[in-house]
């Protein structure tokens, strides 16, 4: 199959780079009349404007612009990682898409046109306002930022034949043996005469998959053997490539797509958790994707720094709290084999969230979104949704319920889950793979204690009996979030809240107090380094205007904690009081 080299195609292009700029302030989310007389300035793309020196914690409408080159008469495609909060993408003058979810991944096809040089403009707010953005709200417990947060890429598409869309690889039931199901997308763009569908699994030989019939229905299921199959998991992360190639009448390569997958199985059963048919102990940490320097834009020397410090102390795990996760970070997980849970944006909503339809389309809008764009990572084990919402009302069930059938729809392979504060009255476990409880006994609702630390095993030990009192005795429990907070390099002799030390004997009670419980199936601390979090008056509630309860700061210099972890969570030896 020589002629296959035969090809015509432009592969991705980054757009990441300086962009024109420009902040418009507290004005209405429009592009100006005019842009003759717009007073330009360079931004890096991807950052947050209002992270940079310029614009540290400036709220209101931003405009980017650049120009990007495209053959006479070809369709394109612009993905963008994430925009934040709410933004419209133009090309040439014309909105082609509205977004409203700010780490939600953007992809925008451009009509063709005679021009070969295109006009792009970006069109950000990153104010709170319920009515245009409404999954973004000011009370969350973390720093919502704005601008081009994540990378930008160009996709010329086929000058006339189709092209491959999207492809989705699932490992069947006999993954050991290389069994995987395949979902192709084929966007048909005018009349072929012939075509086929041809693959070759980690670069060995090119074998036929699919006739001209079948394809022109343009979603081909089919199943696949992949030669010389070798298993995922966080101690052997092996990974497979299969490239897909569509063929003309003419043999020329109209398309071709590259996939990365891992063979794995994650299950919940009898109570547990089981990877690859073993039962499986999660141990590690919430993370969010920040650092002072950059934001929500770290770079990817930091993602494998982090990912490196988890790994140092013993962690399988780490949870994408509250909100997709940059395809950079799970691509390392997937190649440094840790698992992940991702979720959707969301974090404390209530009846006012529940109600409304805009929020209920744009939530539903982002969850699709998040699945397609992260399907393919082995690492991903479970995904989540509505961190701490009011699950232990009526009013969240129509949400949750159709959120819950969608997931398993788009993906049957991999757990749902939501994280819950209402270890003792939610109604809705019911609903989820694996039941995920936030708590944090021995710091909130403590001021009276005299030993605020001996409340942590028996809120444990309650938490699984009003469990399973209510008739989930099979269905897995882990502590999604628990943790004490600490300033970094305060420790005195009193050894009280807000010390190193505390926190170190906090973390070390909370980690023997879930290992040591067989109805648990693992444990997510809270947090993998201090973060920034509300601005304004909230910040009241928080010193530094930091959550401070991470195991590192937010340089991530390691506190007392870090070691206590680190010996827990890498014994293999059974935990006990």
């Amino acid at each position: 199959m020589d002629c296959l080299l035969n090809r015509n195609e432009s592969g991705d292009v980054s757009l990441d780079g300086l962009w024109d700029f420009t902040f418009l302030g507290a004005v209405e989310a429009k592009l100006p009349e005019s842009l003759e007389h717009v007073r330009w300035e360079k931004m890096w793309v991807p950052s947050a404007f209002d992270a940079t020196v310029k614009y540290p914690g400036k709220r209101g409408v931003a405009l980017y612009r650049r120009t990007f080159f495209v053959e006479s008469g070809r369709e394109c495609l612009l993905s963008f990682g994430a925009i934040s909060m709410w933004s419209r993408v133009y090309v040439d003058g014309a909105c082609l898409i509205e977004n409203a979810c700010g780490y939600a991944p953007v992809h925008v096809e451009v009509p063709s046109c005679q021009k070969y040089q295109r006009e792009l403009l970006v069109l950000v707010d990153n104010r709170f306002n319920f009515e245009q953005a409404p999954m973004h709200e000011p009370f969350f417990d973390f720093y919502q930022y704005g601008g081009i947060i994540r990378g930008v890429s160009l996709r010329i598409l086929p000058e006339s034949g189709p092209w491959i869309r999207a492809v989705r690889v699932t490992p069947g039931e006999e993954y050991a043996k290389g069994l995987v199901h395949v979902d192709l997308e084929i966007e048909m763009r005018g009349e072929v005469d012939a075509l086929s569908l041809h693959y070759s699994c980690d670069g060995g030989d090119i074998s036929p998959v699919g006739s001209h019939s079948e394809l022109l229905a343009r979603n081909l299921k089919f199943d696949l053997i992949v030669p010389n199959p070798r298993l995922w998991s966080p101690l052997t992360p092996h990974l497979h490539v299969i490239e897909f190639v569509l063929v003309t009448a003419e043999r020329v390569v109209s398309d071709r797509q590259c996939v990365r997958f891992g063979l794995r199985q994650i299950k919940a059963r009898e109570g547990r958790l089981w990877l690859n048919g073993e039962a499986l102990i999660l141990k590690g940490y919430n993370r969010h994707e920040w650092h002072p320097n950059y934001g929500p834009s770290t770079p990817t020397s930091q993602m494998f720094s982090d990912i490196q410090l988890l790994k140092d102390m013993g962690c399988n795990f780490v949870r994408g709290s509250h909100y997709h996760q940059d395809q950079r970070f799970l691509d390392l997980c997937d190649e440094l084999g840790l698992l992940v849970w991702e979720e959707n944006l969301g974090w404390g909503q209530r009846e006012k969230s529940f109600s409304s339809d805009k929020f209920s389309a744009h939530h539903r809008q982002a969850l699709i979104a998040m699945i397609r764009e992260s399907y393919n990572h082995p690492s991903i084990i479970c995904w989540g949704l509505l961190n701490e919402a009011g699950s232990n009302c009526d009013y969240c069930r129509p949400i949750l319920e159709d959120s819950f059938n969608l997931m398993r729809e788009l993906d049957p392979s991999r757990l749902v889950t939501f994280a819950s504060m209402f270890a003792f009255d939610d109604i809705n476990f019911d609903l989820v793979d694996m039941i995920s409880i936030n708590t944090y006994p021995g710091w909130y609702g403590c001021e009276k204690a005299d030993d605020p630390l001996s409340a942590i095993t028996p809120r444990l030990e309650a938490i699984v009996a009003s469990i399973d009192s209510r008739g989930h005795e099979d269905k897995p429990i882990i502590i999604s979030e628990i943790g004490a907070e600490a300033l970094y390099g305060w420790r005195e002799s009193h050894n009280d809240f807000f010390t190193e030390t505390y926190q170190a004997k906090y973390l070390h009670e909370a980690i023997a107090g879930v290992l040591s419980n067989p109805r648990f199936s693992g444990i997510a601390l809270w947090h993998f380094s201090d973060v920034r979090t509300y601005s304004g008056g909230l910040s009241l509630m928080r010193p530094r205007t930091f959550n401070n309860k991470g195991t590192l700061d937010e340089y991530r210099r390691p506190k007392e904690a870090y070691q206590v972890v680190k010996a827990l969570f890498s014994s293999d030896a059974p935990i006990s009081d």
